[in-house]
């Protein structure tokens, strides 16, 4: 702990080599001066515990010194015993408590009294330095506990957004699973009605490998088409017409002997996540007609007609010459739950409507949505 000063004021040497002699301890520092201007000039430079002021000096006198010092923010708390050879009436004693004085010392002076009252100065003066070391202690633990807390806070927000993405990756890792097994199962099942169909139009074993090699890699290009290509320089993303992703959809189902698909009317351009999204609803609706409608006879008939009417996409789709089972096509699956996830996507809907003759289809998206 740092030292205690004391100022002692007295224009005669003796006296302050007296009052020095008195008071020498321990951790104490005394500060002597010969008049009120050098003990002003010590004050200034100084933290003082006490002051012990001789009441008769030429120039300034103890009790001007004093009202000096009660006049200056830096000492006006400074407590004052002054020390006089003088008259100890009570005016007298007035005058110095209304200067600021505390207490009076009567010369001759007392030892036991003088050192009694400066010890209690003394240790008032250390229990305000001891508050004043707790006090900044508990503000730089109050700083701390700040500093702390802030960065509790910003660890939670970290852990709370990581937590929220994982949780986010995980649902999106799980319908991507849940897609993947989808396509995978759709992938057999188109690949099965594939081997089958070319079977059927194929008179030897070269030309059923022919056929069906032609119709997988059509089958290939389709799904090229749906991805990014990684190698872009630009933002990555894939682009195309509705009638080339139809075309390219429902390439690997045509027979070479002739064709029993019809795209036609007018086109829309497709690009950006519609394109994935259309994709995937355009694939289960060519893999349902290959499963359970026209494209799953030789003699099947599928016509799509595209167009645009006003500000949305209108896609005809028509099949012919197949016996729809609407409990196959009807039941809840990933199917519906991905077409109910793409149609909310774009902004689209569609109504169907089943026949004695096959299905009667319209798909309406906003055409805004395609480009998106």
């Amino acid at each position: 702990m740092n030292s205690v000063s004391f100022l002692l004021v007295d224009d005669l040497e003796e006296n302050l080599l007296s009052l020095e002699a008195l008071l020498r301890r321990d951790n104490l520092v005394l500060l002597t001066a010969r008049s009120g201007d050098e003990a002003l000039e010590l004050l200034l430079q100084n933290d003082v515990a006490l002051a012990l002021i001789d009441v008769h000096m030429p120039g300034l006198s103890g009790f001007e010194l004093a009202e000096l010092m009660r006049g200056n923010e830096r000492t006006r708390r400074i407590p004052i015993i002054f020390v006089t050879a003088g008259s100890a009436d009570t005016q007298h004693r007035f005058r110095g408590y209304e200067a600021g004085a505390v207490d009076f010392i009567q010369k001759p002076i007392e030892t036991d009294v003088l050192r009694s009252k400066a010890d209690v100065f003394f240790e008032l003066y250390r229990q305000r330095q001891q508050i004043a070391a707790q006090r900044d202690e508990l503000e730089r633990q109050a700083v701390a506990l700040r500093e702390a807390a802030r960065r509790k806070d910003e660890f939670l927000l970290t852990l709370s957004h990581d937590i929220t993405h994982h949780r986010h990756a995980r649902a999106r890792q799980e319908v991507l699973l849940r897609e993947i097994n989808h396509r995978i199962k759709n992938l057999f099942s188109v690949t099965a009605g594939l081997i089958t169909l070319s079977a059927k139009a194929s008179t030897n074993t070269e030309e059923l490998a022919a056929d069906l090699r032609s119709r997988l890699q059509a089958l290939a290009r389709a799904h090229d088409l749906t991805l990014p290509d990684p190698a872009n320089a630009g933002d990555g993303q894939s682009a195309t017409t509705v009638t080339a992703l139809i075309k390219v959809l429902v390439a690997p189902h045509e027979h070479a002997q002739g064709s029993r698909i019809t795209v036609s009317g007018s086109d829309a351009p497709l690009s950006g996540s519609a394109l994935t999204s259309l994709a995937l609803l355009l694939h289960e609706l060519t893999t349902n007609a290959a499963k359970y409608g026209a494209l799953s006879s030789p003699n099947g008939r599928l016509t799509i007609d595209v167009s645009a009417v006003g500000d949305f996409l209108d896609v005809k789709w028509e099949e012919r010459g197949a016996k729809p089972l609407p409990d196959a096509v009807a039941r809840e699956g990933f199917g519906t739950i991905l077409e109910k996830a793409v149609l909310s996507g774009l902004g689209g809907s569609i109504d169907r409507d089943w026949n004695s003759d096959g299905l009667s289809l319209s798909l309406k998206i906003p055409l805004a949505r395609l480009v998106a």
